[in-house]
């Protein structure tokens, strides 16, 4: 079944002339960050966008406008023309946690039209060595003959952080407070100290730690285990089948954009994320790329959206 979303599209789309489809790129395009730059979200866009320049034919700008848990760089590209000069680096907060939370978003979700994944990353739980556990089952028997015992260190309400250490008490029942830090810096210090036992780590900064055994990871939220920790088991053989967590990324347009537009931009970077370069970038990060069709990455979107509403809701978490 069609959207509401879908077919404003589709009727946005044909009601522009074909003149304007035809020459699209005719002038440099831009891609907006929510973040700052360095991080992996920027270095991905400034991958993709050099890419992308020399296949359009066209410069491609990234601008990095951080703030308002990426509230204000989606604002500027859903405020800004649908022509197809204007994408915005999504991610996980801006469209699948951000609506549940704000109610005073300064835009809509349905104002921002899916194009193309760019990658997913899961989450590993890492412990200090001190904690005698050597998986998620052990912590589990652990925490519960401790209750209250031991942390987590969560990078403030409403971060990532803080939804997938909900869902770990969710699917466990364990009594594992959360202890909130303003930055990873001070919880990363705190954690390698032994202050607080336990986090919620992106896999890339999880490796190395691991690997110099100043922290050990119990187990990991992706589908099957990862090329780069085999030997780190996922929360699903555990016996926690719905202990499966990803942050996402993705490029959005204004929903407007013309579905040619839409169709040409989904396969250009599909194509661009098999390139050597990028997929290197892709597994040192502990990333993977599926190739999605722009309505396949939609329907990611809200499939993540109801996962995380059904952990977020019955918190009653409004953060406006």
């Amino acid at each position: 079944m069609i959207s509401r979303r879908n077919c404003l599209q589709i009727l946005a789309a044909a009601c522009l002339p074909a003149s304007a489809k035809a020459a699209w790129p005719e002038k440099a395009l831009r891609i907006v960050v929510p973040y700052a730059a360095g991080g992996f979200t920027d270095i991905l866009a400034r991958m993709l966008a050099t890419g992308m320049s020399e296949k359009l034919g066209q410069p491609i700008i990234v601008e990095n406008k951080p703030g308002a848990s990426t509230m204000l760089g989606a604002e500027i590209v859903a405020k800004s023309p649908a022509d197809g000069y204007t994408l915005l680096m999504a991610t996980t907060s801006t469209l699948s946690t951000n609506p549940l939370v704000f109610k005073k978003m300064p835009f809509k979700p349905a104002d921002l039209r899916p194009v193309a994944l760019t990658g997913l990353t899961p989450f590993v739980l890492v412990a200090h060595p001190s904690v005698q556990a050597k998986d998620s089952t052990e912590l589990v028997s652990l925490a519960r003959a401790n209750p209250g015992k031991l942390n987590f260190a969560m990078l403030g309400t409403g971060s990532s952080t803080h939804f997938v250490d909900e869902m770990y008490r969710r699917m466990t029942g364990v009594d594992i407070p959360d202890v909130p830090y303003k930055g990873a810096g001070p919880a990363t210090n705190d954690l390698l100290a032994g202050h607080v036992q336990l986090n919620f780590d992106a896999i890339a900064t999880a490796i190395p730690r691991i690997q110099n055994g100043s922290l050990k990871g119990l187990g990991i939220s992706s589908d099957t285990r990862s090329p780069l920790l085999p030997s780190l088991p996922t929360f699903k053989e555990s016996g926690l089948p719905d202990m499966v967590a990803y942050s996402w990324y993705g490029l959005v347009a204004p929903s407007g954009t013309p579905t040619t537009v839409v169709e040409r931009l989904n396969k250009l970077v599909n194509d661009l994320l098999n390139s050597p370069e990028i997929k290197e970038r892709l597994i040192a990060n502990g990333a993977t790329a599926p190739q999605l069709s722009a309505a396949q990455f939609g329907g990611l979107i809200d499939d993540h959206t109801r996962r995380w509403e059904r952990i977020i809701k019955p918190l009653n978490l409004q953060l406006d």
